[in-house]
Parts: structure tokens; C-alpha cells; sequence
């Protein structure tokens, strides 16, 4: 092999190309446009802390909207809370002291739950449809309740289509300490029936906006909150802000720069929140850390050289350590055939992926032998296995043709009961020893009920009727073997027996959303809810029912298993009862 051909010189000659040529470009590169590299380092770095507190302040609105949501359906005594004190306090109801006291001791429960893990959350407003107000505080008292009706806020969601509003809310200035306005998040909702709204809202505290509180984020500036029209919403804006015209580039912008046209060393970065179209604002400077900048510079070059001769080292390194040894495996597999499947492992002592390569090569030439030599034993057993199937297949035709003769017999005697249980037991095993696979047509499995119901009524002395409503195009639909006698079994003998005639069963199926669905169902006795849970448990969960449990119902636990084995996870069957009506048995299968 040329040498300019081999792993060992590509890998060598990589090496250098990605390690070397970078380091002199970049060094190119910073030394002629080292400030505007650091410029750009600078707009990054600001960019990304702007998208931090952005990404920051859209997860706690997020949470603030969970939360909502979480409150509008939670529940108390198995009462959905919230919709109920919605519909009670609705226009032109009456409700009593009591109820109302019952009211507050539920909603205080409901938030109270709620709000001890929701840290940027104070408090909740349910603002009812005939005006009264049901307020939970966690610290803080605010008083949005006196004067809800004239902010503009509650104006917006309740005259409008507005499902959802956010925004501040004015407050009593510096009442308890709270500030002029706070965070507010609210959501208009309707009872189950539709006849009465009310507003749910949220009220945040300061930690809601912590990244902008905290004051400086970033160590070149300070970063602000404004709304679409440019006006500050929150956070405390320097003198000099932006101008009209550079606010209107912001329009329509998730995020960006804007230079100072007056001042190249200044700029203004923003990034955009899901709240109502506001933008968070920082300002950023370059000129002071142009002097430190330099200064690292200067020390850059030196680092260079020194990392050149460090990359040198580095490649001869790898090439004993890495290089070598695959290479001197590629010329073991080369020879290993011709030395009658012996390798010698010479880095057997290696712990790393080199050690794992020759580790494995050695145990594949052992399973290999050991493969060769199996191999002769496997096709012995094939060959054994072939014999005891022909002559399985020998017995079952065996009694197939005694069961043929009982019937003559019994037809020359006149005997009509063993006749059909012998016809109908003949075409059971014909059933049987069919060796299509796993999966047969509908109309096949469904002639194979009809048959295990001869000899069912023989048995039971009396017609069962087997009703079907069979959708167009469903019975040359495949279907498990097997799949509907142990359902039907079951509504026999758990379903209809010890039960007056008539007894009746249907099987109905049919095709939705491109998949088949057959339900089987009977008039028998049917559950009580306790036991069809128990059922379905039995079912669904097996491992965790208790042993003694587990034979009951076993041919649905074998169905449900055989689906979800044979076709996915998605399909299986499900059971539903009623008592002194009846049990339906509903089979969930592909379309094929």
C-alpha cells in the first residue's frame, strides 16, 4: 500500500490541516480586524444575556398561564371550585351567606395549594360576573379590587373578544410597600353550561422581572422594558434613550442592534417578549474595554507559537497512540483468515477504545468458532424439530378422521346431538391444524364461533343466538386466530350461564379512522363497576394483580397480549358492563 494512500498518513495530514491552519488564521484575523472581532464579541454577548432575560421573563408568564389554567380547573371535595363559584355568582343568582363562606374556604384551599410552589405569583382575583370579588394573598395586600372595573386591563378582556390579557395594573401608590403597579395576568372563562363568565387573575411579584430588577445585568449597561409605541413599562430608562426613528426600526423585529448614529462606541440591543409585544432593552458601550483588550493581545501571539509546538507534540502523540494500533489491527484481519481464525490480542493490558477494538475483534473469532460448531448441532435439531411436527400433524388428522367416522355412526343411528358436536368439533380442529399463521380472515374466525356455539346449545339444550352485523368490507379483514372463542367462552360461561333463555350474543364490526374495530356482545348477567375495574385491571395491569387473581379472565389477558405483540402498543381490546344488561367486549386492531 502507497503510503499517501494509507489511514495513517490522511489522519496525520487531517490533523495538521485542522489544528495548524486555524490557529494561523485566526491569528490573520485578529491581528488585522481585532476590533471589530471584539465588537462583535461584545453585540453576542449582549445578545445573548438580552435573549437570557427574555427566554427568563417568557417562562414565568408561561408558569403564570399554567398556573391560570391549573386554577380554572382545579378541585375541591371532587368540585370543580373555580366554575363553580363562577356559575353561582352569576347575574341574577341568590346565594347565601353560608354558600358564599363555603365559597372562600374553597377557594382559599385551591390557592392556596396552588400558589406555595408558584414563586413569582402574590396573589389571586376571581372577579365574578355579578361583581363580587374573591381575593387570596400570599404576602402582600393590593387592592386591585376597588377600582378592577376602571383599569384598562379588565376594560380590554371584558369588551372585547379577548380571551387572555396581560399587562400592569395600577396600584394605590406605596400602600404597603408594593410600588405604583404590578404584574397581572388574567383570563376570561365560562361555567360548564355557558351561561355566566367571570375573570381569573394572577397578580406578580417582583420576582417575576427579577433580570431586569437586579439592576445591571450586563456590566456595560442597564436593560429596561417598553411597550410597542416605545414607552418604558418597567425598569428605569437613562436620559438619552432611544429616538423615535430608532424605535420604529424595533417594529415588527423579534431582535437586534441599533447603533447610535451620534456615537459608534454606543448601541442599543433588544430582544422581544410573548407579552404583549413589549421588548426588553439594554444599552451597551465598547470603548471601555478596548484598552484591556489590547493588552490581551499582546499576550495572544505568544500563546500562539506556543500552541503551534504544543499541536506538534500532540499529533506524533496520537499517531503512536491511536494510529498504530488500527493500523496494525487492519493487517491482523488482513491475515487472521489465513492463519485458521487465531489473533493474538497485543494490546489485551488498554482500557480505552483501542483496548475495546482488539477486546472484541478477539471474542468475534471465538464466537465465530464456537458458531461453526454450533451450527452442525442446530441443523440436527432443525431436522428433529420437522420430525415431531409431521408426526403432531399425523395425530391430529388421526382424530379428525375419528371424529369423521362418530358422526357417520351417529347419523345412521339417528342421533342428531352428537352429529352436530362431532361436525362442528371436526371443523374446529380442520380450524386448528390450518397453518395459514398467525392471522386469518374475519369471516373464517367468525364461521369458527358458530361452530363452538353448535356445541355450546347442544350442551346447554337451548338455541343461542348469534347475531352479526358485519360493516361492508370487513370480513376479508385479517384478524388474529383464535381471537374471538375465548370472548365469546367467556360470555358463556361468566355472562349467560345459570341466566334464562333466550340467550344472545352479537359480534358487530366495523371500520373507523382506518382501522378495524369488532365488538362482541352478549344479554348475560353483566359487572358491577368494582368487578369490571377488577377486570380491566386484570387485563391491563397483570403484574400487578396477585397470583390467585390471574386465572380469571386469562383468555382476554392472552388476547390483549397477542395484539399488542403481533400488531403494536396502540391496539388491544377494552370491556365495558352493566349490571343485569350485559357485557360488550370491543376488539382494537389494524386495518389489513
Amino acid at each position: 500500500m502507497k503510503i499517501w494512500r494509507s489511514i495513517r498518513f490522511k489522519y496525520l495530514l487531517c490533523l495538521l490541516a485542522v489544528s495548524i491552519l486555524p490557529v494561523l488564521i485566526l491569528f490573520f484575523y485578529i491581528s488585522n480586524n481585532n476590533r471589530n472581532f471584539y465588537n462583535s464579541q461584545v453585540e453576542t454577548a449582549s445578545s445573548s444575556e438580552v435573549l437570557r432575560i427574555t427566554t427568563r421573563i417568557n417562562e414565568n408568564y408561561q408558569d403564570i398561564r399554567d398556573l391560570i389554567s391549573s386554577l380554572i380547573f382545579s378541585t375541591y371535595d371532587d368540585i370543580n371550585c373555580i366554575t363553580s363559584i363562577c356559575e353561582q355568582e352569576g347575574i341574577g343568582k341568590e346565594i347565601t351567606e353560608s354558600q358564599r363562606l363555603q365559597n372562600y374556604r374553597m377557594f382559599k384551599y385551591v390557592c392556596g395549594n396552588l400558589l406555595e410552589n408558584a414563586s413569582n405569583a402574590d396573589g389571586v382575583y376571581l372577579f365574578c360576573e355579578n361583581g363580587h370579588v374573591y381575593s387570596y394573598m400570599k404576602n402582600l395586600y393590593y387592592g386591585i379590587e376597588k377600582h378592577y372595573q376602571e383599569d384598562a386591563w379588565y376594560q380590554e378582556l371584558t369588551e372585547s373578544s379577548a380571551v387572555e390579557v396581560a399587562g400592569m395594573a395600577p396600584l394605590e401608590q406605596n400602600v404597603y410597600g408594593q410600588g405604583d403597579s404590578c404584574f397581572l395576568a388574567a383570563r376570561k372563562f365560562q361555567n360548564v353550561r355557558g351561561d355566566t363568565t367571570a375573570v381569573l387573575a394572577v397578580v406578580c411579584n417582583d420576582s417575576f422581572f427579577e433580570d431586569i430588577s437586579r439592576g445591571d445585568n450586563l456590566p456595560w449597561g442597564s436593560s429596561l422594558i417598553i411597550d410597542g409605541n416605545g414607552d418604558l413599562v418597567y425598569g428605569k430608562a437613562e436620559t438619552d434613550f432611544l429616538t423615535e426613528e430608532q424605535l420604529a426600526k424595533t417594529s415588527g423585529v423579534e431582535e437586534g442592534i441599533i447603533h447610535m448614529e451620534d456615537d459608534m462606541s454606543r448601541a442599543f440591543v433588544y430582544g422581544t417578549l410573548d407579552i404583549n409585544d413589549w421588548k426588553v432593552v439594554s444599552a451597551i458601550s465598547f470603548s471601555s474595554f478596548y484598552e484591556f483588550y489590547m493588552e490581551n493581545s499582546k499576550m495572544l501571539y505568544l500563546l500562539i507559537a506556543l500552541d503551534l509546538v504544543f499541536i506538534l507534540a500532540i499529533v506524533f502523540w496520537m499517531e503512536r497512540h491511536s494510529i498504530r494500533p488500527i493500523v496494525r489491527l487492519s493487517k491482523a484481519m488482513e491475515t487472521t483468515a489465513e492463519q485458521g481464525l487465531i489473533f493474538h490480542n497485543e494490546y489485551e493490558g488498554r482500557k480505552d477504545e483501542i483496548g475495546t477494538l482488539y477486546a472484541y475483534y478477539e471474542k468475534m473469532i471465538d464466537r465465530i468458532n464456537r458458531l461453526i460448531k454450533e451450527k452442525y448441532q442446530n441443523e440436527i435439531k432443525t431436522l428433529k424439530s420437522r420430525l415431531r411436527n409431521l408426526t403432531s400433524q399425523i395425530n391430529a388428522h388421526f382424530i379428525f378422521n375419528t371424529l369423521e367416522n362418530i358422526s357417520c355412526l351417529a347419523q345412521i343411528e339417528g342421533n342428531r346431538q352428537i352429529v352436530t358436536m362431532s361436525k362442528s368439533l371436526g371443523d374446529m380442529l380442520r380450524y386448528s391444524m390450518d397453518f395459514e399463521g398467525d392471522v386469518i380472515r374475519l369471516e373464517k374466525e367468525i364461521y369458527h364461533i358458530q361452530q363452538y356455539l353448535n356445541i355450546q346449545e347442544v350442551r346447554f339444550g337451548n338455541e343461542i343466538s348469534l347475531k352479526l352485523e358485519l360493516e361492508e368490507g370487513t370480513r376479508e379483514r385479517k384478524v388474529m386466530k383464535f381471537m374471538l372463542q375465548p370472548i365469546v367462552e367467556n360470555a358463556i360461561e361468566h355472562g349467560m350461564a345459570g341466566k334464562e333463555f333466550p340467550w344472545s350474543i352479537a359480534i358487530r364490526s366495523y371500520c373507523k379512522d382506518k382501522e378495524l374495530y369488532i365488538e362482541v356482545a352478549d344479554n348475560g348477567v353483566g359487572m358491577d363497576a368494582d368487578t369490571l375495574e377488577k377486570v380491566r385491571r386484570r387485563i391491563y395491569e397483570p403484574q400487578e394483580v396477585e397470583e390467585e387473581l390471574r386465572c380469571f379472565n386469562i383468555g382476554l389477558v392472552n388476547i390483549h397480549e397477542r395484539i399488542q405483540l403481533i400488531f403494536s402498543k396502540d391496539y388491544g381490546l377494552s370491556i365495558d358492563s352493566k349490571e343485569h344488561v350485559g357485557t360488550t367486549v370491543t376488539i382494537h386492531i389494524p386495518w389489513i
